[in-house]
């Protein structure tokens, strides 16, 4: 009697030959059998598929060729905290190059960095807007502290709409006032932030930067 096994050989090699398989049953699988897939996407630890994070947009933008303002941030309703008179950052940059610096009363970082602010101003002609961005801080604080400090410039609050702009905008460091962020708003719409986290810049620092020396 011969074994069964020897007596498969022969089968089992023709089904080689043929892109199939025994299975474990003692039955066949067939090279057309369906093959489970690879996903598309490289999958995450909850089972979903991970996706690389989407690239921000530049941070320099530029106005439409038609004039209308290209960001959002320009059109936004600010309030000055002592004269209660409103405006937005578009109509001063009819004015002149205007200098946006997120900060906080509680920032010594920010302070000094306005004293050199208030330096350049006796030299250059420049539009400067302080803006507060702790939410927790209320007007009233804010307007004795520039009145404190002797800042004679428009100090204006963010509300949590404009905070979640600026980080989207911007980035995280736009709304945390130790690393001395400063944000130059062109005569042309342009805006152009300055390298955020690079310490202090002197008065003849920001005259070069803004081009009012």
């Amino acid at each position: 009697m011969v074994h069964r096994s020897r007596a498969l050989l022969p089968l089992v090699a023709l089904l080689a030959m043929a892109g199939c398989a025994p299975s474990d049953d003692g039955g066949v699988v067939t090279g057309s059998s369906e093959v489970a897939s690879l996903p598309s996407e490289p999958v995450g630890s909850s089972g979903q598929p991970s996706r690389a994070p989407v690239a921000t947009a530049s941070a320099v933008v530029t106005p439409s060729e038609d004039g209308v303002s290209a960001d959002p941030l320009l059109d936004v309703p600010l309030t000055d905290v002592r004269s209660g008179q409103s405006f937005t950052l578009a109509e001063l940059a009819q004015e002149g190059p205007v200098l946006l610096e997120p900060m906080a009363v509680w920032c010594s970082n920010c302070r000094a960095q306005q004293h050199q602010v208030k330096r350049a101003h006796e030299t250059g002609s420049f539009v400067s807007v302080s803006l507060d961005v702790d939410l927790s801080e209320t007007p009233e604080d804010l307007a004795a502290y520039a009145g404190r400090e002797g800042f004679d410039w428009r100090f204006a609050m963010a509300d949590a709409s404009l905070y979640r702009l600026l980080q989207e905008r911007f980035g995280v460091a736009a709304t945390n006032p130790p690393s001395t962020p400063l944000i130059i708003i062109e005569t042309d719409g342009t805006i152009r932030p300055l390298e955020f986290g690079a310490g202090t810049r002197s008065a003849e620092q920001l005259l070069a930067e803004l081009g009012a020396g």
